[in-house]
């Protein structure tokens, strides 16, 4: 009997207790219901998604989102980029890519249009870049007198002779980037627009013709006084500026200016702050003129300095 005690005893040294594992204590995350977020929130969501994706899908993800997307303070920015590298812009270029040119700008004109619709004359800020036409630009001019910003690239045909028009109809024109404008519109500009504050040209690059040509070489060209006054016809922009914009703060006129135009803007625009020269190899950097440059432009680019947010643009074009 004492034997069978200590035997046991001994079973029991040798027991060992495991003790149970620690579970982890998990804290269940909530739910996020995207219909409850205030409807500001989410207009500001979409408007990040981009114009097609919202046409072709947000819209339709439920009645509540259909109803943001019908929201005029939900087009205010209109961005829309043909040649961009957007997936939903190219979804819709390979999607076309069967038929004419002239019909897959059809499409991406009537998305526009449709969007311009919806802004309800709320549109503030409109891009348009690789579709746009006199017929197009019309539509939005008649129906944006709202707005303060407006960026055309790379348009199609004719534009000439329709801004004078349109810069009665856009009071509230704050910047203005466009590439095919005359004279005659620079002075309606001055006259339409008092708010006009930017603007940006590029005439070579607009018309797909940017050449990359080197600037000491022109130098050795441009020495005398005749070979200026020849190229007196490109300052005809410059000149109208000069005369018309006295408010602009900041001016691009890339390839379209010489020494002749330089000194008129410089008279003329005596709140300019910044000026882009990039590609006026008429330009000469020497003498009192580029002195008095210097010094009464804050931001200046040189004309020999690359375009490096063009180039993009005519690559992908």
């Amino acid at each position: 009997m004492l034997s069978t005690s200590k035997s046991n005893r001994q079973k029991s040294k040798k027991l060992k207790i495991v003790p149970k594992p620690k579970q982890e204590c998990r804290v269940q995350q909530p739910t996020r219901n995207w219909l409850e977020l205030p409807s500001d929130l989410m207009v500001n969501i979409l408007q990040r998604v981009g114009v097609i994706e919202v046409l072709e899908n947000a819209q339709k993800v439920c009645t509540a989102w259909r109803e943001i997307c019908k929201d005029p303070a939900m087009w205010r920015v209109i961005h829309m980029d043909k040649l961009c590298k957007d997936p939903a812009m190219r979804r819709v270029n390979h999607m076309e890519s069967f038929t004419a040119p002239s019909e897959r700008h059809a499409v991406y004109q009537k998305m526009c249009k449709h969007v311009v619709d919806r802004s309800q004359g709320q549109l503030v800020d409109l891009r348009i870049s690789g579709f746009c036409d006199r017929e197009l630009f019309q539509y939005v001019a008649d129906r944006s007198s709202q707005l303060r910003r407006l960026e055309i690239l790379f348009y199609w045909g004719d534009m000439y002779g329709i801004w004078g028009e349109a810069f009665k109809k856009l009071p509230l024109l704050e910047e203005l980037s466009f590439g095919a404008i005359s004279q005659e519109d620079i002075e309606a500009a001055g006259r339409y627009c008092p708010l006009l504050k930017t603007l940006k040209m590029n005439q070579e690059t607009y018309s797909g013709r940017l050449i990359d040509i080197d600037y000491l070489a022109f130098l050795t060209f441009l020495e005398s006084e005749d070979d200026e006054e020849a190229m007196t016809t490109r300052n005809d922009i410059a000149l109208a500026v000069g005369k018309n914009l006295p408010q602009l703060t900041h001016l691009e006129l890339i390839g379209n200016i010489t020494n002749i135009g330089l000194e008129s803007i410089l008279d003329g625009c005596c709140h300019l702050r910044s000026l882009d020269l990039s590609r006026c190899l008429y330009v000469h950097r020497k003498g009192d003129l580029w002195k008095r440059c210097l010094q009464q432009i804050k931001d200046l680019k040189l004309p020999y300095e690359t375009l490096e947010g063009y180039w993009g643009y005519l690559a992908a074009m």
